[in-house]
């Protein structure tokens, strides 16, 4: 008799992680979290490939990504910080972005992509998980007179088609540029003031802007390939005691106030207030009525959060707890240009309470400034 008709068969055995099957890999990849995912991706090259064949879920739930400080960057550093709500414990790391990434500015966020403006003035968008770059075209297609940084944009991507729409406006003119266009393009509009929120409703393709010098929420319409100023101008009305709580503010003492714009998601146009006074922060959301052309209070956004930073609301409903929070807003700082931890944080309409970041990134992370977006690594 064969001696190898003894002995005992085996089941071929697995070295390393690296030699699991693929199928069994992407079953499992498909049950992950975003975050897990982004994880389990980088482990080995199997690993990576087995996520490129597989189908996973689309992430909701926004991070917060921190730009480093100056005196930060150098050739062995050109990352940023990530902070994931999900996993507050841990604070990630992108990969190196290059030194003009981080010697750049963010002057707008949309889903996963940033609007950066460079040392030399210039604009490019940027996915700062999978290094996808969309180039702008360069300042010299301006006038003279327009060429000037902006501190604040609007950006829009399609993330299917890669149809974009950059624009901001500037003295009296609105400068934008779409895929396609080649050059900044600009149109006139009247003296308005330095726009303090540019939102675009992709619903209905409209800019909706409010500015320091104004009530009046100014509205273009960009449907057509040369965008026209929409007559019917949205006056922001409202008393000042709808503002804020009864007895919580004196009027006599500094605040801070600012207005902002936002859109749900059924499309509809709101009014974002904010004040605070003596680090205590008051958030009012008001909605436009086009039947009585008028802005009513709405004391909640039911099951959707509003992320500031993009101007839009997404639904929170069936997310996990530790996830997104529903009826509430992110916001990351009323001024971009200064470093306050204190003014990062998610406010519970509810409860009206503030959830600021944990103090473990606070104290380990030195950062420039901030915005909260949706990475997504299948764009």
């Amino acid at each position: 008799m064969d001696e190898s008709e003894n002995k005992p068969s085996h089941p071929p055995v697995i070295s390393t992680w690296s030699d699991l099957c693929p199928d069994l890999l992407r079953s499992v990849f498909e049950l992950l979290s975003f975050t897990n995912l982004v994880r389990a991706k980088s482990v080995c090259k199997s690993w990576n490939s087995a996520w490129r064949s597989c189908t996973p879920k689309r992430n909701q739930i926004p991070w917060l990504i921190l730009f480093p400080q100056e005196n930060q960057t150098n050739s062995n550093n050109n990352s940023c910080a990530l902070f994931v709500p999900d996993d507050k414990d841990n604070i990630y790391k992108t990969r190196d972005l290059g030194a003009n990434f981080t010697r750049s500015r963010c002057v707008a966020s949309y889903g996963s992509w940033l609007l950066m403006r460079d040392h030399v003035r210039n604009l490019y968008i940027i996915n700062p998980l999978t290094l996808e770059r969309i180039d702008l075209p360069q300042y010299y297609s301006l006038s003279k007179h327009l060429i000037r940084q902006p501190r604040l944009a609007c950006l829009w991507v399609d993330n299917i088609t890669r149809n974009y729409l950059v624009l901001w406006v500037l003295y009296d003119h609105m400068v934008y540029t779409r895929k396609g266009d080649g050059r900044w393009r600009t149109a006139s509009t009247d003296r308005v003031g330095e726009p303090k929120q540019i939102v675009y409703n992709c619903k209905d393709h409209k800019v909706y802007f409010t500015t320091e010098l104004s009530w009046i929420v100014f509205v273009w319409d960009f449907s057509d390939d040369i965008p026209k100023e929409n007559q019917n101008l949205l006056p922001f009305d409202v008393a000042i005691y709808d503002l804020f709580d009864e007895g919580t503010v004196e009027l006599s003492k500094y605040f801070y106030f600012r207005r902002m714009i936002a859109t749900r998601v059924s499309g509809q146009v709101l009014v974002v207030t904010c004040m605070v006074q003596d680090s205590i922060w008051q958030f009012r959301i008001f909605e436009y009525d086009p039947l009585t052309t008028s802005w009513e209070k709405a004391d909640d956004l039911g099951d959707e959060a509003l992320i500031l930073d993009m101007g839009f609301t997404v639904v929170a409903k069936d997310i996990i707890p530790a996830g997104l929070k529903r009826n509430s807003i992110y916001f990351s700082g009323s001024d971009h240009y200064k470093k306050d931890p204190d003014h990062i944080f998610v406010y519970d309409l509810g409860t009206r309470t503030t959830e600021h970041l944990p103090q473990s990134v606070v104290s380990s992370v030195g950062f420039s400034h901030a915005r909260w977006f949706f990475p997504d690594i299948t764009c």
